[in-house]
């Protein structure tokens, strides 16, 4: 009998143990899965037609230009980066695939204002050279590069949109993402 109390009794505190031991592991998954959904949640991802594209900053830039007088200038623009994934048959850059799936446009009551692609003006030695330089080099089917794409001018007083091109050959994924950025207003730009 003293035998069979003690053999109960191991048992229970083995069972009690494991039971606690797994316990914190099922609590420590479950960081780790929030964690992962936090960090997804920050990164937004597009499905298109050329790649698999991952944006996770929009930045305001100054763009230099020359105004009708001929006098040099600044536009305001936004520089995207985003991680692309080519999953087309074809080798493509980052830039070429994103102006195919995707464009930067100003929203109004009137309608839609497209932008122009500044990428190639961004400054060589600036904080997105090397996103720049990735943006024009040839990425093979499957492989993936880091790179940053510019559009602008942007007005300040109209909302910025990251958008979905419509594709009528191949069904597309819909995507309409107000882009929150803080651009000078142009009375400041004057100054």
């Amino acid at each position: 009998m003293q035998l069979k109390r003690t053999l109960f009794a191991g048992g229970l505190a083995s069972m009690l143990l494991l039971a606690a031991c797994n316990g914190e592991s099922k609590e420590e998954a479950g960081t780790e899965e929030e964690t992962a959904e936090e960090t997804s949640e920050d990164a937004m991802t597009y499905s298109g037609v050329n790649g698999d594209y991952t944006f996770t900053n929009f930045t305001p830039v100054e763009i230099p230009a020359t105004d009708a007088e001929g006098n040099e200038t600044t536009v305001q623009a936004v520089a995207v980066e985003f991680e692309y994934t080519n999953t087309s048959e074809r080798t493509s850059t980052p830039s070429e695939a994103f102006s195919l799936d995707m464009a930067i446009r100003q929203v109004s009551d009137t309608g839609d204002a497209p932008t122009e692609n500044y990428t190639m003006d961004l400054d060589d030695e600036g904080e997105f050279a090397d996103g720049k330089a990735a943006a024009s080099e040839m990425v093979e089917p499957g492989d993936s590069a880091t790179a940053v794409v510019a559009y602008g001018p942007l007005d300040p007083e109209l909302p910025t949109h990251l958008q979905a091109r419509e594709n009528p050959v191949e069904e597309t994924e819909s995507l309409d993402h107000e882009i929150e950025l803080e651009l000078e207003s142009e009375e400041a730009t004057e100054e």
